[in-house]
């Protein structure tokens, strides 16, 4: 091998170690966790994670079990503004969150409150939102949150799970 082909392939490498390099820190500081919370018990772990990403101007919601469940929410053009409470709900069986979004799609729009309670033994999930989030809209009455979990819905759920 002549020392010119030795040292194209080291500058070769050199350019690849730097661009793998930049990929990495790029991602990792591309987004931020904004919330964070996990139970163990039993040889179970069980929590949820709320990430905010830069790039992509989304947030995601992961809900995760150590059992194999892993539930993604992605939140696209929105900006989570404030957290304003989590806390774990009838001895860490259910996580409530209290969130504020902020539609990235309408920079004038105000934010919107979002209250979300995942019930982790029952496997449900129950928001209270004006936001369209995940859910489908009821199509044919043209109002499309005629369906949707009403506040006092919501509230009662909350003081069902712990009264």
């Amino acid at each position: 091998m002549t020392p010119l082909i030795r040292r194209v392939l080291w500058t070769a490498l050199t350019v690849a170690a730097l661009g793998l390099a930049a990929v990495i820190v790029v991602r990792s500081l591309a987004h931020s966790t904004v919330a964070f919370g996990e139970k163990c018990g039993a040889g179970n772990c069980w929590g949820y994670r709320l990430e905010q990403y830069r790039v992509s101007d989304q947030a995601v919601l992961t809900i995760t079990g150590s059992w194999g469940m892993k539930l993604v929410y992605q939140l696209p053009n929105t900006l989570v503004e404030s957290v304003g409470e989590d806390r774990w709900l009838a001895v860490d069986r259910a996580i409530y969150l209290n969130l504020r979004l902020k539609s990235l799609a309408d920079p004038t729009a105000g934010g919107a409150p979002l209250r979300l309670i995942y019930d982790f033994q029952r496997g449900e999930l129950y928001i209270s939102s004006p936001l369209q989030l995940w859910r489908a809209p009821e199509y044919q009455s043209g109002n499309p949150g005629k369906n949707w979990l009403t506040e006092a819905e919501f509230q009662s759920v909350l003081n069902k799970i712990e009264p």
